[in-house]
């Protein structure tokens, strides 16, 4: 194979910007728990990628090389990037997303279970999912394979393998295991002891962390989005404006929303706003145009904020970080506007309004 030296250094950088993520989430985590839960929260962060990339680099021939019948191609070879090069980058996104999953359940999760899960879910569960897609799998052909029109599922950088699926998949988690002891005392109607007296209130002290790892999360997802294109070209340039342009304005919004529903500039709705936007662009990043990118923001915004009033006052999960709304909700409404949005002009693909 005839290696592409620019096509893998930035690969290499790529997943380098989105291993950091993978720590920034135990950053963001710790800002939204009590400070006896912050050490937790970060070393869930930090097993995270700890547990995946062993596993990862063992089971990714077999799911995306071939190996097994039935089995997925991109392996990065085809633009001159080598395998383990390419199964890094990749390998980095699966660590976001086992860190993402129970990133939302702090104060009611065993660090053995968590390890328990962290080993099948990088051994097999997010190897299958991803492969679907990502893989040139069922999702990706259901056009070929069930007679469907369109090409099948496309997801640019992770809205669907990663933020959906983490978001839909923590919110399973935290309704099975409950309310925090706190919360749940709280919802009875119980006195609570002086010693919960701060997880109920949640004055989110440790806020500074989850700002701090916000702004780390942000500067990763260049290489998350900018990243997917493999190999430089002016689709990377729009990936990565689409991104800023994005996870601005969301954060924007949100940040206005909560000053005038709530009266407050709310450092929390900035975050959930920041995430939210960076979450929905990303499987649209390399397939809009910037004026889109704006629209999604927007969007975004929004729905991050009133998404998150929702679930605090409606849905019986207890998400202090807000998983559901700003991965959950925003990663299924981006990756559903993939055929709507998408320009032939950046990424090959006409959207319904083309």
């Amino acid at each position: 194979m005839r290696v592409d030296l620019s096509a893998t250094v930035w690969t290499a950088v790529g997943g380098i910007l989105v291993f950091l993520m993978i720590p920034a989430i135990g950053f963001l985590e710790a800002g939204f728990v009590r400070r006896s839960n912050v050490i937790n929260a970060m070393m869930k962060g930090m097993l995270a990628f700890l547990v995946f990339f062993p596993i990862w680099f063992f089971v990714f021939p077999y799911y995306y090389a071939g190996v097994l019948q039935g089995g997925y191609y991109p392996t990065g070879q085809g633009v001159g990037v080598p395998m383990y090069i390419y199964a890094f980058f990749l390998g980095a996104f699966g660590a976001v997303t086992l860190a993402l999953i129970f990133a939302g359940a702090p104060e009611r999760l065993k660090f053995g279970g968590w390890l328990a899960f962290a080993v099948f879910f990088s051994a097999v569960q997010w190897p299958l999912v991803s492969s679907w897609i990502w893989g040139n799998g069922f999702l990706y052909n259901l056009g070929q394979y069930f007679g469907l029109p369109g090409y099948g599922v496309r997801d640019f950088a992770g809205g669907t393998v990663v933020h959906a699926y983490a978001g839909l998949a923590g919110a399973v988690a935290t309704w099975l295991l409950g309310l925090s002891m706190a919360k749940r005392a709280k919802a009875n109607g119980e006195d609570l002891a002086p010693a919960y007296k701060e997880a109920a209130e949640y004055r989110r002290s440790e806020l500074p962390y989850a700002i701090v790892g916000t702004a780390l999360l942000f500067f990763g997802w260049f290489g998350f989005n900018g990243g997917s294109t493999i190999s430089v070209s002016e689709q990377t340039g729009y990936a990565v404006a689409n991104t800023a342009t994005a996870g601005s304005l969301a954060g924007l919004v949100s940040l206005l929303l909560a000053r005038r529903a709530e009266g407050l500039w709310s450092p929390a709705a900035t975050i959930g706003g920041i995430i939210g936007g960076l979450v929905m662009i990303t499987p649209l990043a390399g397939f809009v145009e910037p004026w889109a990118a704006s629209a999604v923001g927007v969007l975004a915004g929004f729905i991050t904020y009133y998404g998150t009033k929702l679930v605090e006052r409606r849905i019986p999960i207890d998400d202090p970080i807000g998983g559901l709304p700003a991965h959950g909700f925003n990663g299924v409404v981006g990756s559903a506007l993939v055929p709507v949005l998408s320009s032939p002009s950046v990424g090959g693909l006409a959207g319904l309004i083309y």
